[in-house]
């Protein structure tokens, strides 16, 4: 018995290199290369990378950390309508902080940026006792966003801060003649 099936694939292929240059006697295996529309990706799309961190990686009550932000275009593209967005900012016992100084809004937008171009911000913020209470970190988030070849871009990045001991258990002792407040 001899059943003979179908062979669409090989038709098929014939069909779509009939008027392909070379040897027609060939058979070519496989559909031609192509992309959906949805699923194919922009060449070029850009890359916007942040780079975030503190001063100092541990601090005590009292002093200023300052937390410094590049937004940096690592791409051969034009970025536009870059925003920087604080994400959160909290201490080990997950309160939510404000910066003692931040840009303003307006400096947090930036309408272009150059290949290879970059920019940098700062945040400031004051630590207090309370903050040492919890011990632990303190926690800022950042992101940046970006739209290239009208694609949207971002990369996320944390700072850390340790908060080691409180005031009335600090390891130091004072140097003679200088005045601690408790």
């Amino acid at each position: 018995m001899d059943i003979r099936h179908p062979r669409p694939l090989p038709k098929l292929t014939r069909a779509l290199h009939h008027n392909a240059p070379g040897r027609q006697s060939m058979v070519v295996r496989g559909l031609p290369h192509r992309h959906s529309g949805l699923l194919s990706r922009k060449k070029n799309s850009g890359h916007v990378a942040l780079v975030y961190g503190a001063d100092r990686t541990w601090a005590i009550p009292g002093e200023t950390v300052i937390f410094t932000a590049w937004i940096v275009n690592d791409s051969a593209s034009y970025l536009k309508d870059v925003k920087l967005v604080p994400r959160s900012f909290t201490n080990e016992g997950m309160e939510v902080l404000r910066y003692t100084a931040e840009p303003l809004q307006r400096d947090l937008e930036i309408n272009v940026l150059a290949p290879g171009q970059s920019v940098m911000r700062t945040f400031s913020y004051l630590v207090t006792d309370s903050d040492h209470l919890h011990r632990g970190s303190l926690v800022s988030a950042m992101q940046v966003r970006a739209t290239c070849r009208g694609q949207l871009i971002s990369d996320e990045h944390d700072a850390l801060v340790s908060l080691s001991g409180t005031g009335q258990a600090w390891p130091f002792e004072p140097s003679p003649g200088q005045h601690v407040s408790r």
